[in-house]
């Protein structure tokens, strides 16, 4: 049985909660749906926490956070439930599933900004994040983004001025290009948002600023300042960031995040605002490595954020915060890769671009939505009488469903299935706590040594990164002794703390032969005095690494 997921349109709020609600109904053993806080205008913000409860709760599991859709647009990311699908309806029957399920637990949040989604896929408004107005509570005047010729889109308007900065490309009439510096004779053009005009139309006229000028992704508090452009008034102003803050801290398993985006197809990592040589070398190291099998898997490129063409722009983002403050590896995957399904350069940064570059670029993007979507993906420039500008033509790229988000249908699919087989093998780096080789040997009349390896299994340490130990959070792996009833301690102690464990990670290579290997196991020893044939209990865990439980008898 697996649930059915459509991919023949973005689904909205209620359609989500219904399709969380179901797969409990449908798998109550491997999930269950809470809410980890409301937003702006009072709606849930929904998690669905899945892994199989017969093998120990959620919380016991090294864990794996994933949510999609913090940006109002970017709902290409709430069809994150492909993840939930694969997950259910795998288990049982795909081995690397139901050993994650078996092992691991994963908090699954589709949507954490569900007011501005709900707003997005409802009108035609364009905004970038939270419905709560800011910086300003009145909007201002000059030209508005509106849907001003009723088809339900907001495109844009070209406007005949002799002194535009545009003018058509001689490849392809749909195509608007900068003027060359010593351009003086032909049409030129001036573009803007397609709107109205408010207030008094000034010269030059001016675009108003939204009155949507918050983005959350810019809210969290590592690096965080208020002259980052949309970063709220303080660190976790807002309810829907300082929901998902309290929800990581309150879930101290959470050994792996992917935060689900778009557009560009680009898997980000720390840092967002200064270079690789600010990061502990050893931490550079696995979000390398791992980005790397995220690269082979979805073809996208991963690389830090503060290398991008917004550099300059990006403090307060989530991924920082994980990991500064809490020493998690976490991804932004930058979902939908156009100019890659196009054939358009991507190994050169937008600034590092010619004209004739950009040229380029746009028209293979044409030619490719000409042939793979029909033609859907851009409105021809067409005539219309504007009541305040007179003649314009409006036109230009459909944003919603095929700029900003993976057109509906095989795309979207496309783009869900490669990153949720990404997303699969980032859950399995997360430590794993194990203990083996017990024993409870006989040495004297009612008196046993008893003894046990305790092991990490997985590629990560159990205290994820160096950065986790240098600002305090990282938990010890611990070791309890239950003995039974009327035993007692001879040698050993009931709690015992063994430390971090290395992962796989830690192995290191030698172009002359292997390194040295990770310290990954501890073996323990306890004299007790118990009743022969008696059982003894013993607990090894922590927080990132999970809790593991062995019955040894004497």
């Amino acid at each position: 049985m697996a649930l059915d997921l459509k991919f023949d349109h973005f689904y909205q709020y209620a359609e989500i909660k219904s399709y969380l609600e179901q797969a409990v109904r449908d798998y109550p053993k491997l999930c269950s749906l809470s809410a980890i806080g409301k937003s702006y205008e009072g709606r849930d913000i929904w998690c669905l926490t899945v892994t199989n409860s017969a093998t120990g709760p959620a919380e016991d599991k090294p864990a794996m956070y994933i949510d999609g859709n913090i940006r109002t647009g970017e709902v290409t990311g709430s069809h994150v439930c492909y993840t939930i699908r694969h997950l259910l309806g795998g288990y049982g029957a795909d081995g690397e599933v139901t050993k994650l399920l078996d092992t691991r637990a994963f908090y699954i949040i589709p949507r954490i900004n569900p007011d501005g989604a709900e707003l997005y896929l409802t009108t035609p408004t364009m905004l970038r994040s939270s419905v709560r107005p800011y910086p300003e509570e009145e909007e201002k005047d000059g030209l508005r983004a509106e849907d001003v010729n009723g088809d339900g889109m907001i495109l844009q308007m070209r406007v005949e001025d002799a002194n535009g900065p545009w003018k058509v490309s001689e490849n392809d009439p749909r195509l608007m290009i900068l003027r060359n510096p010593d351009d003086e004779e032909g049409t030129f053009y001036r573009i803007y948002p397609e709107g109205k005009i408010y207030g008094e139309p000034g010269v030059p006229l001016e675009v108003a600023p939204t009155k949507y000028g918050l983005d959350i992704n810019r809210n969290f508090p590592a690096n965080w300042t208020l002259g980052q452009s949309g970063a709220g008034p303080y660190p976790l102003s807002e309810p829907e960031t300082r929901s998902m803050a309290e929800f990581i801290l309150a879930h101290p398993n959470i050994g792996a995040i992917q935060a689900y985006h778009t557009t560009g197809g680009v898997i980000y990592r720390a840092f967002c605002n200064k270079g690789d040589d600010k990061m502990i070398p050893a931490d550079l190291r696995l979000f390398k490595l791992i980005g790397l099998r995220g690269e082979e898997i979805t073809s996208y490129k991963c690389m830090p954020a503060s290398h991008g063409d917004m550099a300059a722009t990006r403090a307060g983002i989530f991924i920082d915060w994980v990991y500064e403050h809490r020493g998690i590896i976490g991804y932004t995957t930058e979902l939908w890769d156009m100019m890659g399904r196009a054939g358009a350069d991507k190994k050169k940064e937008m600034r590092d671009k010619t004209p004739k570059d950009i040229e380029d670029d746009q028209l293979k993007l044409l030619a490719w939505q000409d042939e793979a979507l029909e033609g859907k993906g851009f409105v021809n420039w067409t005539p219309f009488d504007h009541p305040q500008l007179g003649k314009v033509e409006i036109g230009g790229w459909v944003p919603k469903t095929v700029r900003q988000n993976a057109p509906p249908g095989k795309f979207l699919e496309e783009e869900c299935e490669k990153n949720c087989k990404f997303t699969m093998k980032h859950a399995l780096t997360t430590p794993l706590v194990r203990v083996a080789e017990t024993k409870g040997e006989r040495v004297g009349d009612g008196v046993y040594r008893l003894t046990a390896v305790v092991r990490n299994l997985g590629y990560l340490a159990t205290n994820l990164t160096a950065q986790a130990k240098k600002v305090g959070v990282a938990k010890p792996v611990e070791v309890v002794v239950c003995l039974p009833e009327g035993g007692e301690f001879v040698l050993g102690k009931e709690k015992t703390e063994v430390g971090d464990l290395e992962g796989r990670s830690a192995a290191t290579f030698s172009p002359w032969g292997i390194g040295g290997g990770p310290k990954q196991e501890k073996q323990l020893e306890w004299v007790v005095k118990a009743k022969a044939g008696s059982t003894v209990t013993l607990t090894a865990g922590c927080p990132t690494g999970g809790k593991h439980k062995v019955d040894v008898k004497l």
